[in-house]
């Protein structure tokens, strides 16, 4: 018999179909009380806008790049996509607030951080402490200056060398310009490409240059010391009343001499002074001078104050400097690349300027520096010339160094306990 149509929808739902309508009315709760709950809850409030910083640029920024060496302003913005009338536009505004168009330096960052299709925002980093702010709209270009708050923060450094210096202070996590800073001290004493040997140790006590705990560099090296096979040194900072800063050893003298140890800063000697078979010619011949192996490009620094006496092309040395330092000392510098900016016969230089970078040229089997220094028209061996160190402390202000000296190894011993 066919059962009548009320009694077939009177019949409870099978077992299954019960289930998913009691799971589907529990999920339907959830998410009610789920989207009141969201309501309910105070909005955050809105972040404060910061300085994109090396740690924050990868989620603020659309680019991001570092001034490269000899690089102008148009380029910079270029590389972050401002180029043409926008260019202008941030440039006479720079300008009008006094950007220094020649201060601009390797390693500065510009950061480029695009807010929306009408508006961008930018940062010049120009040294750890300032940076100019650009805001860039569709009528409108302003530069304003932002002064970060950096902490001066004192450590010591020491370590023991296994292969360089340059390794070992890599090694121990510090930068490149603070390996510079102290090879600076004790390049009147110490050759560190021929004379540094394993189990050499080393000491730095220094400032280090924070920002919101990060480090951003270094202050001045406050005292250092070097052991090794080559002697014991050390050096500390000291300001006179005249205003005159220098390093000098624990008895007041100068650590800086007439002539610097070697021209470059981290190499090897690949040739010494004395008779050797030559590798070009293949004969033996006397060797004039010391070849530094370096990579094609490194700077190459004049040893003493002088005169450029010939900057040009000379037979075997390649491009050759030659400068006249007095007293009958004359220095020369062959196989450049290329001369370092200015260099010309007749002007002057001083210790530690660039005069011109390693190369390969004249008769060479590589890149390579020849160093050369003569003595009234004789050669004589770099490596064991002792020129006269400079000004000692003033007997005046004696008291004073020493009384420096012992704070700052009293700093030391405090740093390292």
């Amino acid at each position: 018999m066919p059962v009548p149509l009320t009694q077939l929808y009177a019949r409870k739902p099978p077992r299954r179909r019960r289930t998913l309508l009691l799971v589907g009315f529990v999920v339907a709760v959830l998410l009610s009380a789920v989207v009141v709950l969201a309501l309910l809850r105070p909005a955050r409030p809105a972040k404060p806008e910061t300085v994109p910083t090396e740690s924050s640029a990868e989620s603020t920024s659309v680019n991001a790049v570092a001034v490269r060496p000899g690089e102008i302003m148009p380029s910079i913005l270029g590389r972050v996509g401002i180029a043409g009338r926008q260019a202008d536009r941030i440039i006479a505004a720079l300008r009008a607030a006094g950007f220094d168009f020649r201060a601009l330096r390797p390693g500065d960052s510009l950061t480029l951080a695009a807010l929306d299709s009408n508006r961008a925002l930018l940062f010049y980093r120009q040294s750890a402490e300032l940076v100019y702010r650009i805001d860039l709209d569709s009528t409108d270009c302003r530069v304003g200056t932002i002064l970060l708050d950096v902490r001066l923060e004192p450590d010591v450094v020491s370590g023991v060398i296994t292969s360089s210096l340059y390794q070992a202070l890599l090694d121990a996590g510090e930068k490149p310009g603070l390996i510079a800073d102290y090879t600076d001290i004790f390049g009147w004493e110490v050759d560190f490409f021929s004379e540094t040997q394993p189990g050499d140790s080393f000491r730095i006590t220094l400032q280090r240059k924070l920002v919101d705990s990060r480090l951003v560099g270094y202050g001045p090296i406050l005292s250092a010391r070097y052991k090794g096979t080559v002697g014991d040194f050390v050096a500390f900072r000291f300001t006179d009343a005249d205003g005159h800063t220098d390093y000098y050893n624990s008895e007041g003298q100068s650590l800086r001499k007439t002539f610097l140890k070697s021209p470059l800063r981290f190499s090897r000697i690949s040739s010494y002074f004395g008779n050797r078979r030559h590798p070009i010619l293949g004969v033996r011949r006397m060797h004039h001078g010391l070849d530094y192996v370096a990579p094609t490009g490194t700077p190459v620094s004049c040893v003493a104050d002088g005169r450029v006496l010939v900057a040009g092309w000379s037979g075997g040395y390649g491009r050759l400097v030659e400068v006249g330092h007095g007293e009958g000392y004359v220095t020369r510098y062959g196989h450049l690349s290329r001369f370092g900016k200015g260099i010309r016969s007749g002007v002057s230089v001083r210790q530690g300027d660039v005069i011109g970078y390693v190369g390969s040229t004249g008769l060479s089997t590589g890149p390579h520096l020849h160093y050369e220094v003569r003595k009234h028209g004789t050669t004589v061996n770099p490596l064991r010339l002792n020129p006269p160190r400079a000004a000692p402390v003033k007997l005046a202000y004696i008291s004073r160094f020493n009384a420096v000296r012992d704070s700052l190894a009293a700093l030391e011993r405090s740093l390292q306990r």
